[in-house]
């Protein structure tokens, strides 16, 4: 297959980081740049890891503050916790909680980012 010019390219990397903020893990971002364009297992990569770079550019420039994403985070996982127990998915809310949990670092098995071998 010819290799993409770079309007292309930077079509492929705003479509890839449109399925990162839709919630798409990368196997999934991978396998779509794969089998759409062809492209190599390694250059599949090198797009995802320019979406990446592009998220994370867009955020900075964006001047939202750390305790903003925390917060806006914390509420969208206390959402989601409600939205599973609605939905009766206590699969779901335990999720929730242990990613708060993570993120807070409040939790009785929480050591804050310490690597603790149990």
């Amino acid at each position: 297959m010819a290799k993409a010019n770079a309007e292309a390219t930077a079509e492929r990397v705003d479509h890839l980081q449109g399925m990162i903020l839709a919630g798409k893990p990368n196997t999934t971002c991978l396998t779509y740049a794969r089998q759409t364009w062809g492209v190599s297992r390694s250059q599949g990569y090198r797009l995802l890891k320019k979406a990446w770079v592009q998220i994370k550019d867009d955020i900075d420039e964006s001047g939202i503050d750390r305790q903003e994403l925390l917060s806006w985070s914390i509420q969208t996982l206390m959402a989601a916790a409600g939205q599973g127990m609605k939905q009766g998915n206590p699969g779901a809310v335990v999720a929730c909680i242990r990613q708060l949990d993570h993120m807070t670092g409040t939790g009785y098995n929480s050591h804050r980012g310490h690597g603790v071998r149990r």
